[in-house]
């Protein structure tokens, strides 16, 4: 357990913007919405996730809201109204990036304490095995 401590807190030192933006995203996104985009904004510039982290962190849930709201609306009931549909999807999108929000800021913070990915070779320097 004190391993686990100082560990968070070796990484919370040495990542002080990046744990700023997972605050934002996370927390934040879970408790007051707009928060989450101060979040990403503070988290795109960031150098140490690299592009597929930053694709999956903030863009992921993004696109899990979406297709989660159309599914609330399609699997929902029949509605007598527009403004019953759009009352319904309201609710839906509000719950879904909510944990969202909360998933993405989850998955940066492992990725930011797994550490940066080894970049991998083009396939014209891996060396062949004869035989």
């Amino acid at each position: 357990m004190r391993n686990l401590v100082y560990g968070i807190t070796e990484l919370t030192i040495q990542n002080k913007v990046e744990i700023l933006a997972v605050v934002l995203l996370g927390i934040g996104g879970a408790i007051y919405p707009p928060i989450w985009v101060i979040g990403a904004l503070v988290a795109l510039p960031s150098r140490k996730w690299d592009i597929k982290d930053k694709f999956l962190g903030i863009t992921f849930p993004v696109v899990v809201v979406v297709v989660g709201t159309v599914l609330v609306l399609v699997l929902g009931g029949q509605h007598s109204s527009f403004g019953s549909y759009a009352f319904e999807a309201w609710l839906g999108a509000e719950r879904l990036s909510r944990i969202a929000a909360v998933g993405g800021a989850l998955y940066l913070v492992w990725r930011l304490w797994r550490g940066r990915r080894a970049p991998k070779q083009p396939p014209w320097n891996v060396p062949h095995k004869l035989g």
